[in-house]
Protein backbone atom coordinates (compact mmCIF):
# COMPACT_ATOMS: atom_id res chain seq x y z
CA UNK A 1 0.00 0.00 0.00
CA UNK A 2 2.65 2.60 1.09
CA UNK A 3 4.50 2.13 -2.47
CA UNK A 4 1.28 2.00 -4.17
CA UNK A 5 0.62 5.85 -2.45
CA UNK A 6 4.14 7.04 -3.00
CA UNK A 7 4.15 6.12 -7.06
CA UNK A 8 0.61 7.52 -6.93
CA UNK A 9 2.30 10.81 -5.77
CA UNK A 10 5.27 10.51 -7.96
CA UNK A 11 2.94 10.24 -11.10
CA UNK A 12 0.83 13.29 -9.30
CA UNK A 13 3.79 15.56 -9.40
CA UNK A 14 5.44 14.53 -12.82
CA UNK A 15 2.24 14.38 -14.85
CA UNK A 16 1.37 10.93 -17.44
CA UNK A 17 4.50 11.15 -19.12
CA UNK A 18 7.88 10.18 -17.80
CA UNK A 19 10.18 11.82 -20.73
CA UNK A 20 12.88 14.48 -19.94
CA UNK A 21 10.58 17.56 -18.95
CA UNK A 22 13.07 20.02 -17.87
CA UNK A 23 16.52 19.31 -18.83
CA UNK A 24 19.18 21.37 -17.11
CA UNK A 25 20.58 24.85 -19.26
CA UNK A 26 23.36 24.41 -21.06
CA UNK A 27 25.25 27.04 -18.59
CA UNK A 28 24.81 24.63 -15.36
CA UNK A 29 27.57 21.81 -16.08
CA UNK A 30 26.39 18.93 -14.38
CA UNK A 31 29.57 16.41 -14.08
CA UNK A 32 27.45 13.68 -12.51
CA UNK A 33 24.64 11.31 -14.08
CA UNK A 34 22.80 8.89 -12.22
CA UNK A 35 20.12 6.56 -12.74
CA UNK A 36 17.66 5.70 -9.35
CA UNK A 37 15.43 3.30 -8.99
CA UNK A 38 12.05 4.07 -7.04
CA UNK A 39 9.74 2.10 -5.69
CA UNK A 40 10.68 -1.12 -7.95
CA UNK A 41 9.03 0.95 -10.59
CA UNK A 42 10.17 4.54 -11.31
CA UNK A 43 13.33 5.52 -12.71
CA UNK A 44 14.65 8.90 -11.59
CA UNK A 45 17.68 10.47 -13.26
CA UNK A 46 19.80 12.57 -11.16
CA UNK A 47 22.28 14.85 -12.64
CA UNK A 48 24.58 17.13 -10.10
CA UNK A 49 28.16 18.48 -9.37
CA UNK A 50 29.83 20.11 -6.06
CA UNK A 51 27.18 23.36 -6.21
CA UNK A 52 23.99 22.10 -7.00
CA UNK A 53 21.98 19.28 -8.42
CA UNK A 54 18.86 18.81 -11.02
CA UNK A 55 16.05 15.55 -11.67
CA UNK A 56 15.93 15.49 -15.07
CA UNK A 57 12.59 13.46 -15.81
CA UNK A 58 10.76 14.72 -13.09
CA UNK A 59 8.05 17.37 -13.40
CA UNK A 60 7.98 19.51 -10.07
CA UNK A 61 8.95 23.51 -11.60
CA UNK A 62 11.86 24.25 -10.00
CA UNK A 63 13.17 21.15 -9.45
CA UNK A 64 16.96 22.52 -9.35
CA UNK A 65 18.60 21.71 -6.01
CA UNK A 66 21.14 23.13 -4.36
CA UNK A 67 23.80 21.96 -1.96
CA UNK A 68 23.42 22.19 1.48
CA UNK A 69 26.89 21.50 3.58
CA UNK A 70 25.34 21.77 6.79
CA UNK A 71 24.64 18.15 6.62
CA UNK A 72 28.02 15.92 6.85
CA UNK A 73 26.55 12.70 7.44
CA UNK A 74 25.21 12.64 4.17
CA UNK A 75 25.16 14.84 0.37
CA UNK A 76 22.22 17.14 1.14
CA UNK A 77 20.40 19.12 -1.67
CA UNK A 78 17.20 21.30 -1.41
CA UNK A 79 15.21 23.60 -3.30
CA UNK A 80 11.63 25.29 -2.75
CA UNK A 81 9.69 21.79 -2.98
CA UNK A 82 12.17 19.18 -2.76
CA UNK A 83 15.08 17.83 -0.75
CA UNK A 84 17.06 15.19 -1.51
CA UNK A 85 19.59 13.13 0.57
CA UNK A 86 22.07 10.74 -0.82
CA UNK A 87 23.82 8.00 0.84
CA UNK A 88 26.44 5.69 -1.13
CA UNK A 89 23.41 4.07 -3.50
CA UNK A 90 20.52 5.45 -1.53
CA UNK A 91 18.75 8.59 -2.45
CA UNK A 92 16.01 10.22 -0.21
CA UNK A 93 13.81 12.35 -1.82
CA UNK A 94 11.55 14.39 0.40
CA UNK A 95 8.77 16.46 -1.40
CA UNK A 96 7.01 17.85 2.03
CA UNK A 97 4.44 15.07 2.92
CA UNK A 98 6.31 12.13 1.92
CA UNK A 99 9.33 10.87 1.66
CA UNK A 100 10.09 8.50 -2.23
CA UNK A 101 13.73 6.04 -1.15
CA UNK A 102 15.53 5.18 -4.16
CA UNK A 103 18.55 2.68 -5.16
CA UNK A 104 21.31 3.96 -7.92
CA UNK A 105 21.04 1.59 -10.46
CA UNK A 106 23.40 3.95 -12.76
CA UNK A 107 25.95 6.23 -13.04
CA UNK A 108 28.02 7.59 -15.79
Amino acid sequence: MLKSLQLALVVLLAGSSWQPLRAAPWWEDYGEKENYLCSNEVVLQLRRNEHQASIENFAAPNNTLFRDRTVTTAERYAGTRLTLELRNDKLDLDYGWSTLQCKRVWKS
